[in-house]
């Protein structure tokens, strides 16, 4: 067996699952050789040098390649931490208005890719376009606070799109990771807890299996490191902070930050976060 690779930095799902498997490492057919790989049956994302951090991210040295038979041995190491702290008691009127502010950096954009283009008033590109009736019927629940609705709306979301990670999970899992860590409270609705739980066993069957895994860390609260500082700048209400939070975010690949940043928004501002001309397309209108 060949000695472990040196590891930078890792997160903590993947440093629970690389201790769970003594450092073994399985990889999925069909899956890029040099990023995801599975321990202990959990996914992590095996990252060279650099690397947006994740809980379930490894970041190994520049020359290092694990391949079949080597160890990642993690025990000694103590796992990343995104270091950004909210209280959940930020008012609703410091909230919209950091969703004001996200509004107003995406419209600087000139095509913001994914679902982005709802929150500037502008229509997705395909298959994204077909489904406008569900996000504004995922905002409507949020707004009302009803966790049957939400799960309908959230369910008919879940698989939608291309990639690992389509657009559809992204989206949804943002809005319950905002709802988690900045209302609390207010999304303690009744039933709450077997819509998530509900929810996180749909996507298993949905979607891909390191999209559902990804989904179901946001449904905890656990995310990128972006989204956190999204979360703490929300809850400071300093523009400056939640206009470097969102940027960082939109950088994660192709639209998942930009389909993670409009479900963070809808999952605050819920029905306000979609501008009227939007809302009333979603409902059958013409574009």
């Amino acid at each position: 067996m060949r000695p472990s690779c040196a590891v930078r930095e890792i997160g903590r799902r993947a440093h629970a699952a690389l201790v769970a498997s003594e450092g073994h490492v399985d990889r999925s057919p069909g899956i890029d050789a040099s990023s995801y790989a599975f321990a202990h049956g959990e996914p992590i994302y095996i990252a060279r040098t650099v690397a947006t951090m994740h809980p379930r991210t490894v970041i190994v040295d520049a020359g290092e390649r694990p391949s079949p038979g080597e160890r990642i041995d993690v025990a000694h190491l103590t796992p990343w931490n995104h270091g950004y702290s909210t209280s959940g008691n930020a008012s609703m009127a410091t909230l919209r208005s950091a969703c004001e502010a996200v509004t107003r950096s995406l419209s600087q954009l000139p095509d913001p890719p994914g679902f982005a283009r709802l929150l500037v008033g502008a229509v997705p590109e395909f298959p994204l376009d077909r489904v406008f009736p569900h996000v504004s019927a995922l905002a409507a629940a949020i707004d009302a606070g009803d966790a049957g609705s939400i799960y309908t709306a959230s369910l008919a979301l879940l698989g939608l799109g291309h990639g690992l990670t389509p657009s559809g999970d992204d989206l949804v899992g943002a809005a319950l990771f905002a709802r988690r860590v900045l209302l609390p409270s207010a999304s303690g609705w009744a039933g709450s807890a077997t819509m998530t739980t509900d929810l996180i066993a749909a996507a298993r069957q949905r979607t891909h299996p390191i999209s559902a895994a990804l989904f179901a860390d946001l449904v905890a609260g656990e995310s990128f490191a972006p989204l956190h500082r999204l979360a703490a700048a929300f809850e400071s209400g300093v523009e400056d902070e939640i206009g470097i939070a969102a940027r960082e975010l939109m950088g994660i690949g192709h639209s998942s930050g930009f389909d993670m940043l409009t479900g963070f928004v809808i999952g605050i501002a819920g029905c306000a976060a979609l501008p009227p001309d939007v809302a009333g397309f979603s409902h059958g209108g013409t574009p």
